[in-house]
């Protein structure tokens, strides 16, 4: 789990957004040669459902999400104190990823990165929002992601679960970077 940073330099694990934005490609590719991750995710929510912010929030939820995650999955959610930032950051990226009209937050997006390019888009609908059920559910999506998907070929993913397939199946990794600076400067 890496929460990205609306300012600042983070607490500890996470990055900036100004830094995310710039290195995007090369934390995706050291995730990948460290052996840190087979592919990547990223959490969209609205900031206005209070419940889900906790689920995110909540330090023994972090934990358990990281831990379950481990080498197989790097974990991207933006951590932010406003509402306007958080908004445009999931639309933007949802648009953009081909997704915006098929799917409503909060969602995960998944998606692997081969040689220079982005591939195998899926989310994945979240339902319950309460810490209790919102973490369980969180929980469920990313272990049957990490159980089922991390092992198949490209395309055969995301079966049984409420996933829906984005419509952008491959993007060059420099492009989805340069939408990320496009957008988070848009924000600053």
């Amino acid at each position: 789990m890496f929460p990205i940073y609306e300012q600042g330099k983070g607490k500890g694990i996470g990055y900036n957004s100004q830094s995310f934005s710039e290195r995007f490609d090369a934390i995706c590719h050291e995730h990948l040669r460290q052996k840190r991750a087979r592919a990547f995710a990223f959490i969209f929510y609205d900031f206005g459902d209070q419940k889900f912010r906790q689920v995110l929030k909540n330090q023994g939820v972090f934990a358990e999400l990281d831990r379950l995650s481990g080498s197989d999955l790097s974990v991207f959610y933006l951590h932010s104190a406003r509402r306007q930032t958080v908004d445009r950051f999931n639309a933007e990226f949802l648009k953009r990823l081909g997704v915006a009209d098929d799917v409503r937050r909060p969602c995960v997006v998944f998606f692997r990165v081969k040689d220079k390019n982005i591939e195998d888009v899926a989310v994945a609908q979240l339902d319950s929002a309460d810490l209790i059920h919102g973490f369980r559910e969180l929980y469920g999506v990313i272990e049957r992601y990490i159980k089922e998907n991390l092992h198949k070929p490209p395309g055969e993913a995301m079966k049984n679960l409420r996933w829906f397939k984005g419509g952008t199946m491959f993007m060059s990794i420099e492009a989805f970077r340069a939408l990320l600076k496009s957008a988070l400067e848009k924000l600053l």
